[in-house]
């Protein structure tokens, strides 16, 4: 996933400062915290985190915290940002998602908001694997996905059938992407290897599914 890795490493490089949408969880994250009770959790792989507001925010809640990311910048500043905050147990980590640098079932839970759709199918369903892998039986894979219902389906350059290359931009910083637009069966397909599924399709843009999957 090398052009992945150098739009990405270029926006975060030029980060002055945080951006004040980075410095806060996503809700959809807070709104799962029930489901992780429920399980159990106390150990989250934070996939594709970025500057760290995911995992910071889950850290400080005392979940045992590890974030990956493929650009060392965004890394950085995902450490000076847990050093403020004291934090002792969030761990970061730099590599690829369809080559995750950890054992067989070590994670109660892997979250991943808002990046698993940047591919194409095919390391789609790697990452996947690979998330099936490292997680414990009863484990939670939490995810949202590009939906074909997104109002950006189908624009820029087509890549593969509902794959496509469209322009970002984020703090007037702009750049290419990949996006795979899911389907509900694409995602009943892709996630098949789980003992249970949940698939819901957010009705708000950027119109996403919502994905619970327990190994």
């Amino acid at each position: 996933m090398p052009e992945i890795s150098t739009c990405w490493e270029k926006y975060y490089s030029s980060l002055r400062q945080i951006p004040k949408r980075l410095k806060t969880p996503v809700p959809l994250l807070i709104d799962e915290l029930p489901t992780f009770k429920h399980y159990q959790i106390k150990s989250i792989l934070d996939l594709g985190c970025g500057v760290g507001r995911n995992g910071i925010f889950l850290a400080k809640i005392d979940f045992e915290v590890v974030c990956i990311d493929i650009s060392e910048s965004a890394l950085g500043i995902a450490n000076d940002w847990a050093r403020k905050e004291g934090l002792t147990n969030m761990k970061l980590a730099c590599g690829t998602m369809t080559n995750l640098p950890f054992d067989n079932d070590c994670f109660d839970a892997v979250i991943s908001i808002s990046v698993i759709h940047h591919a194409v199918k095919e390391d789609i369903e790697r990452i996947i694997a690979e998330v099936y892998r490292v997680l414990k039986k009863n484990g939670v894979f939490f995810a949202n996905a590009a939906s074909v219902e997104d109002p950006r389906y189908g624009e820029g350059e087509e890549v593969e059938e509902n794959t496509f290359r469209i322009l970002e931009a984020f703090e007037e910083k702009r750049f290419e992407e990949l996006h795979h637009f899911f389907t509900k069966q694409d995602a009943l397909e892709m996630f098949a290897c789980f003992n249970k599924l949940e698939v819901e399709l957010l009705r708000e843009k950027p119109n996403y599914w919502k994905i619970t999957a327990i190994k």
